[in-house]
């Protein structure tokens, strides 16, 4: 049965929509389980759903979103980080202060663009550089665990280590001052304010007057790393050509420099607390990663599939596709789920069950909690290594850690993200 037409004028099935419907982003209690209502009946009943409430298709099934991945030109993702359409002039004017068109960065952008941008961060990110990185990396996550409070009271591992590691990993990479980073990281959160539609327009003035502020002092920062070059992002991005090209442009060095710190600290932040709930909600669980590197690194790979810290990137047919039976117009939204793919039954049995025995990769699939094809996450490997050593860090220091007495986990409503609010511990015994 043919419902409605899409503002693009393509029928859609009364299911599409009914499924589209449960997306419900900044809901009650969607963020702490959208497998409860939305994963759930896109797999049974519409895995290419339509959201009225967005105006966007929602590609839910694995095959259909490895479909979608597998074709980065037809499935644009150069507008990923275009701002909603309908925000108020009096947001507008303040964000016209700053960079208000994000110009074609690592992350949005598609090939060839994108290939000579990848080309280029590639080089800072070689197995060998990885490697490299992980005595730092270790040394950090200790000293954190170390000052944690042994008052008796509960400690919040997202506060205590599970933002602070990455963002000290990726402002170093970076090139911004460790004692600023805290500051530019809520700076950098205001841009998501500008797509919650409970934020009223003030509030949304505010965020974007915050993050104007964010990218003029990025811009201050690339004429000081001019006059004194450093050993970072900042630096090679001043003297990077790729094929000849004209260097980039100021306006493009903070794009580039906006998405990789942001994406250097949020997965991460996102994915070591995801892990710690999900082990100490099994304790027996905690208790055997203590000497089992081979465990620990399963658990972090069911963590990416169950829980992938990117939930959804948006794209935009460049021309009309036919996905999962489904008609996509050209110039339609489509929203890229890899947190529901990754729950899709068809490739991973009991999807909503958390076991580290299960194979990372299927004879359907594998999980997409990096993403998957060209978009890839550059920075995975790094990623996994900061994650292994903030839990490896804990471990040894609190083997008796547990979530504070009446803890419930919960997570932060967002459009793109899964992201624990808190994670309230006891250390126990050291």
């Amino acid at each position: 049965m043919l419902d409605e037409n899409t503002p693009h004028g393509t029928p859609v099935s009364e299911s599409a929509r009914r499924v589209g419907a449960l997306f419900q982003p900044f809901s009650p209690g969607y963020a702490d389980d959208p497998a409860l209502a939305f994963y759930q009946a896109a797999h049974r009943e519409a895995p290419v759903a339509y959201s009225e409430a967005f105006s966007a298709y929602l590609v839910t099934g694995h095959a259909e979103l490895t479909q979608v991945l597998r074709e980065p030109v037809l499935f644009s993702s150069a507008h990923i980080l275009d701002l909603p359409p309908d925000l108020p002039p009096e947001v507008i004017a303040e964000l016209k202060q700053g960079v208000y068109e994000m110009p074609p960065a690592l992350f949005n952008n598609d090939p060839p663009g994108h290939t000579r941008a990848r080309a280029l961060f590639s080089k800072g990110f070689t197995p060998a550089r990885v490697a490299s990185l992980e005595p730092a990396i270790a040394r950090a996550a200790n000293e954190l665990v170390r000052a944690m409070d042994l008052g008796g009271g509960p400690v919040d591992l997202m506060q205590a280590l599970a933002f602070p590691l990455p963002l000290q990993m990726s402002a170093a990479l970076v090139g911004i001052p460790l004692e600023d980073a805290p500051l530019l990281r809520a700076c950098q959160d205001e841009r998501f304010t500008l797509y919650d539609p409970t934020a009223d327009t003030a509030r949304k003035v505010e965020a974007a007057r915050r993050f104007v502020s964010y990218e003029r002092y990025l811009a201050a920062l690339i004429e000081r790393r001019r006059a004194e070059p450093a050993d970072d992002l900042i630096t090679a991005l001043i003297g990077a050509q790729v094929d000849g090209e004209a260097p980039l442009s100021v306006d493009e060095m903070i794009s580039h420099i906006i998405v990789l710190f942001f994406a250097g600290y949020e997965t991460v932040a996102s994915l070591i607390g995801s892990l710690v709930l999900r082990l100490l909600e099994a304790p027996a669980l905690w208790d055997a990663i203590g000497g089992d590197a081979a465990l620990l690194q399963a658990a972090i790979e069911e963590t990416l599939r169950i829980d992938a810290p990117v939930q959804m990137e948006p794209r935009r047919a460049t021309a009309p596709a036919v996905v999962g039976g489904v008609e996509i117009p050209a110039g339609a939204t489509a929203f890229a789920f890899f947190g529901a793919a990754n729950h899709d039954p068809a490739v991973f049995p009991s999807p909503e069950r958390f076991d580290v025995t299960r194979p990372v990769a299927t004879p359907r699939g594998r999980h997409l909690g990096f993403g998957w094809g060209v978009h890839t996450c550059i920075g995975a490997p790094l990623a996994r290594i900061e994650v292994r050593c903030a839990v490896q860090a804990l471990r040894a220091a609190f083997p008796g850690l547990r979530l504070a007495a009446a803890a419930r986990p919960s997570y932060a409503p967002s459009l793109f993200f899964r992201k624990p609010t808190a994670v309230p511990v006891t250390l126990g015994a050291a």
